[in-house]
């Protein structure tokens, strides 16, 4: 068998000697999938944890409705059911914040565990660069490499209005400015203020919450938006 021979054998093997675009050596395809398993297990974790959360939360705010609704029935809409409502309503609405603030969490544990996978992914493309047009998902550590990874090309960046709308965190920073206003005109209503005076506090408080609520998670992602990317994306990204 002469050297020829010889380098084919290698290269079959497994060997990254006779095969220079290989800088990683002959574990790392291993070493890369149980790195990217583990990030997998995460991200199921993760999301595990915002549903539970998230179903706890509307849980006790659905039994809270139950109960406040049987009250009202049996007092006929009492002074009795509006003291109660604004004892619970308020825990009610402290749940829903510290649940907000752990879905916005939540979400950047995410979007760095997506960035750690597409590093992945531009390793496994050194080991093994044909394998490119097979990659529906991104393997840049930016912007627009994280928005291929979400499958949403065209989207110039990790925060387009029609995904954050949608969003779990958003929903409840909603319902959670539904709860702070419904407290208000509940207070106003024992204090007996007027109707245009309620409905304007409310409309208020509504905006208020909300806009806190969903500025606190529009800007969470900022420090990671400012680190520099390992792998950025090219100027011009070609086709798949």
């Amino acid at each position: 068998m002469d050297a020829t021979d010889d380098t084919v054998t290698s290269t079959d093997m497994g060997g990254t000697e006779a095969h220079p675009t290989n800088p990683f050596g002959p574990e790392a395809a291993g070493i890369l999938s149980t790195e990217h398993w583990s990030l997998l297990s995460s991200r199921s974790l993760i999301w595990n944890e915002a549903m539970s959360r998230t179903t706890v939360f509307l849980s006790l705010l659905s039994a809270t409705i139950v109960a406040l609704a049987l009250l009202a029935d049996a007092t006929s809409f009492g002074e009795q059911t509006t003291t109660l409502a604004l004892v619970l309503l308020p825990i009610v609405l402290l749940l829903g914040i510290v649940t907000h603030v752990r879905l916005v969490a939540i979400n950047n544990e995410e979007v760095r565990t997506m960035l750690a996978m597409n590093r992945l992914r531009h390793a496994y493309l050194k080991i093994a660069p044909g394998l490119r047009p097979y990659f529906s998902t991104g393997f840049h550590d930016d912007e627009r490499g994280l928005a291929a990874s979400y499958l949403m090309i065209g989207s110039r960046g990790m925060r387009p209005w029609s995904q954050f709308l949608q969003a779990m965190a958003t929903l409840v920073a909603t319902v959670d400015a539904m709860l702070a206003a419904s407290i208000v005109v509940l207070a106003m209503q024992a204090a007996d203020a007027s109707t245009a005076g309620m409905i304007a506090a409310a409309a208020s408080v509504f905006l208020i919450v909300w806009g806190a609520l969903v500025f606190a998670q529009r800007h969470a992602l900022e420090p990671l938006r400012h680190t520099p990317p390992r792998f950025p994306s090219p100027i011009e990204i070609e086709d798949a």
